[in-house]
């Protein structure tokens, strides 16, 4: 599926026993209220190295070949260097096959950090109940056709709201990355802004790694400075019709195109999928973003403690 959560195939397809609600005891008078919980995979050291391993630019060029969606009309490709911290996330799903995602260097206390979608680490469930792992999770930001100018990156931990493992939301993740040759991410990619606060998205850049028949993959595109909207889910949506792959990719407001940078308020969750009329091939013709907000911000300060 390309790391994309198509609306209405949601990818964490849980069983029914997952949901049961259990009676909870209220806290002592005068306790601190606890926070959002969250759920936290690593990768240990071997699998790190491994994964460094397998993902050569070969394998990266290789994996969005065999794109089949159409392009779509409102986004478009990105000319000129990429913007601060955008980068292709790479990853093995088991079962299953190499995949791929995009994400955003957005700097952290431990200067490691990067943001994307909670599906992109956590696929969920096989239609047989077995819980799909990610492993070769690896980071390559400025990535372009197998390019790889800022270095690359492996995933040591994630973190994701553990409300997700549970009914799919927020669809919001936090990774942790090793330094690259003794290099933090941030030291090696301006990392964006990134704001916990934002109430309704306006309008915002949109910027992701379309697997698409044009981009497969290998090429950024963009949605430039669409309007975007809540809706009853508690997500937000916009007219961006970029192709599966450019799930997690930055939702960024007071974005410049000049100078590359902005503010990451949500990640792509979720495209809204038809049929081209032309070809008859799967096109997306909608995007939903998950807003960062308070669960955000709660990842964001347990990830850059690790």
């Amino acid at each position: 599926m390309n790391g994309f959560a198509r609306r209405g195939l949601r990818l964490a397809v849980l069983p029914a026993l997952l949901l049961t609600v259990f009676a909870i005891a209220a806290p002592a008078a005068g306790a601190a209220k606890p926070g959002p919980a969250v759920h936290t995979g690593t990768f240990d050291p071997a699998a790190r190295q491994a994964a460094l391993a397998h993902w050569t630019p070969e394998r990266m060029r290789a994996v969005g070949a065999k794109s089949s969606e159409a392009d779509g009309s409102v986004n478009r490709p990105w000319s000129g260097p990429i913007p601060h911290g955008v980068g292709r996330l790479f990853f093995t799903e088991v079962p299953g096959e190499d995949h791929w995602c995009t994400a955003t260097a957005v700097g952290g206390a431990n200067k490691d950090l990067a943001t994307t979608a909670a599906h992109c680490v956590w696929p969920g469930l096989t239609k047989d109940g077995t819980q799909i792992k990610v492993t070769n999770a690896v980071f390559v930001p400025g990535y372009r056709d197998g390019q790889r100018p800022q270095g690359v990156f492996a995933a040591r931990v994630y973190l994701l709201p553990e409300s997700y493992t549970q009914h799919s939301s927020p669809d919001i993740a936090m990774i942790a990355f090793d330094q690259d040759h003794g290099s933090h991410l941030a030291e090696r990619t301006e990392p964006q802004r990134i704001s916990f606060d934002r109430a309704e998205p306006g309008k915002a850049a949109i910027l992701g790694y379309p697997g698409s028949h044009t981009a497969r993959g290998n090429s950024l595109y963009w949605c430039d400075n669409v309007k975007a909207e809540p809706d009853s889910t508690g997500t937000w949506s916009s007219p961006c019709d970029m192709a599966g792959g450019s799930s997690g990719g930055p939702w960024l407001t007071d974005f410049d195109p000049k100078t590359g940078s902005g503010t990451v308020v949500a990640v792509t969750s979720q495209g809204t999928m038809g049929i081209d009329p032309g070809t008859g091939d799967p096109i997306t013709t909608a995007l939903s973003g998950a807003p960062e907000q308070d669960m955000g911000k709660t990842l964001y300060d347990q990830a850059g403690a690790r």
